[in-house]
């Protein structure tokens, strides 16, 4: 068996393997030194995992606490008194919290909007004052729709080939 069996090791430990695997693991580790070495760390483990837990007692009163336990939890309805105090609270301040944010966003973008509308006035006044401006402009807006028209026609070209 040329491949390691590490996978295998668990279930060989706790005999959870059938007669034909088991077979496989036991031949493979006859001539494997370092899944050997791995079987033994993992029975090392095993064995101060088992004498722990056999040395761990529970406190003499540990059942009686668990059974109190229970009852209290049983006895406590699952919505106590004022349930639906912190839902109502968290949804007040999430209204409250849109209100304020909300005029405020509303203001900002009607302050932006008027801006932008300015700034579109200025540049067409602007344009339309200096001569050269507005031959440049129409020389470039030829430039960009002549370059989108080229550019439309040869990937329509591409798309149908």
């Amino acid at each position: 068996m040329s491949c390691h069996v590490e996978d295998q090791l668990s279930a060989y430990m706790d005999d959870e393997l059938n007669e034909e695997e088991r077979q496989q693991v036991e031949t493979h580790l006859e001539s494997c030194d370092s899944c050997q070495v791995l079987l033994e760390e993992l029975f090392t483990i095993q064995s101060s995992v088992i004498h722990t837990f056999s040395q761990l007692q529970a406190p003499a009163d540990f059942e009686i606490r668990v059974q109190q336990a229970i009852a209290d939890r049983e006895e406590t309805p699952v919505f106590g008194k004022g349930w639906l105090f912190v839902p109502l609270m968290a949804f007040i301040a999430l209204g409250l919290l849109w209100i304020a944010t909300g005029a405020v966003f509303v203001k900002l973008v009607h302050g932006f909007l008027k801006l932008m509308i300015a700034m579109v006035y200025t540049a067409s006044h602007l344009i339309s004052g200096v001569p050269v401006l507005s031959g440049i402009t129409v020389v470039l807006s030829l430039i960009i729709i002549s370059t989108s028209v080229y550019s439309l026609r040869r990937l329509l070209q591409t798309s149908t080939s």
